[in-house]
């Protein structure tokens, strides 16, 4: 769990529980934090229930808003560059 502020509104950042299972090291952890963060703003103006991708090197970030007292975005999948291909079946690339 990540817990930050975004213009002055409390932002919580969690995996998913199947996500969470795998094992990443918190140094790609902190890495999908900063990388779903830099969003910034955009976080806040998302409704409840919004679900967004963001592509990373590590490779494409699937995260789900929840909004209550508290905006908290849970990362749902990371679906690693070596499962994705672009249109011509190259694999790797983050489109």
């Amino acid at each position: 769990m990540y817990r930050t502020q975004v213009n002055g509104k409390e932002v919580i950042l969690l995996f998913s529980t199947l996500e969470a299972a795998k094992s990443r090291s918190n140094l790609e952890k902190e890495q999908i934090y900063k990388r779903v963060l830099h969003l910034n703003e955009q976080l806040l103006m998302f409704q409840n229930g919004t679900s967004f991708t963001i592509g990373d090197p590590l490779g494409l970030i699937v995260a789900q808003v929840k909004k209550s007292d508290l905006t908290t975005i849970y990362i749902e999948h990371i679906i690693d560059k070596q499962f994705m291909y672009d249109g011509d079946g190259h694999r790797g690339e983050v489109v």
